[in-house]
């Protein structure tokens, strides 16, 4: 078989509950890796956050995170930061309402300006059995930001039920032009080192692999996929994706609660999964 290249996003895409791989899915993937396929999952997390899921399939499966600032490239992990200038802004709009949260992450690391992030939280049970660890700490103000600027490679704004103080911030952001600004849901501004996306990250890794966009399929449900979708022939929306997604994906496949990436590589493969190997 040629050899393929599979991105997927992981909340609203491969996991079911923000953080489980059902075992049809883990099959599926499996079964393709078993034939030279090459799986990446692609999300905004931060890197060892992405690993707790990855590492729910296999060790092979392997990680774009950050919004494409960080990616494996074999034994290589490479990565992007925001840098000084996209820090100020971001915490600057963050202050100017009390509905608004800044979060800054490392590889390995949280940091925040009024609360964990409620995905942090989520996910903490799960860090120390999957092998990943991240720790977290408050951000007291600019300056402690300013010197953890060599560390920190992306963010996000968060903003629940204060939808004006967050379009204000994303078009202050936009306006000073230092970052990438995407969104993975209503409630957020996604900070990304400027001229960065999942898309960049997935050209990078088919130019490695020397493998076209006609040998690529790419997974995703919210704005923040959709750069990468179009780096595909196989571009493919889930069926709970924002409308714009689905506008700009070639196909749409089930639901994330239906194992949509895997019943969509599952026909596109002709893969024969017998059901005692599901619940494995």
């Amino acid at each position: 078989m040629e050899p393929y290249l599979i991105f997927s996003d992981i909340d609203g895409t491969l996991v079911v509950d923000h953080q489980i791989v059902t075992p049809f899915t883990k099959q599926v993937i499996r079964t393709l890796q078993q034939r030279d396929v090459i799986f990446y999952i692609a999300t905004g997390r931060l890197y060892n956050l992405g690993k707790v899921i990855a590492r729910q399939i296999n060790d092979e499966v392997r990680i774009v995170a950050s919004n494409g600032a960080v990616f494996e490239d074999q034994n290589q992990l490479r990565k992007k930061r925001l840098g000084k200038a996209a820090l100020k802004a971001a915490y600057e709009a963050a202050q100017a309402d009390p509905g608004l949260s800044a979060h800054f992450f490392t590889t390995d690391a949280v940091y925040y300006t009024q609360e964990i992030p409620r995905f942090v939280a989520r996910d903490a049970g799960n860090l120390t059995s999957m092998g990943a660890e991240i720790t977290h700490d408050a951000v007291t103000d600019l300056d402690m930001l300013m010197n953890m600027s060599d560390q920190i490679i992306n963010g996000i704004i968060i903003g629940r039920g204060v939808p004006t103080a967050l379009a204000d911030a994303r078009q202050r952001l936009i306006d000073q032009d230092v970052m990438s600004i995407s969104s993975s849901g209503p409630d957020n501004i996604e900070l990304i080192p400027k001229n960065i996306d999942k898309a960049t990250a997935i050209r990078q890794i088919q130019t490695l692999h020397d493998i076209d966009a006609d040998h690529t399929f790419v997974f995703g449900d919210g704005q923040n996929d959709l750069g990468m979708l179009q780096e595909a022939k196989y571009s493919v929306a889930m069926g709970n994706a924002l409308p714009e997604v689905k506008a700009v994906a070639n196909y749409v496949t089930e639901t994330n609660n239906n194992d949509g990436v895997a019943r969509f590589l599952q026909q596109q493969f002709n893969l024969e999964i017998p059901n005692t190997e599901v619940g494995l």
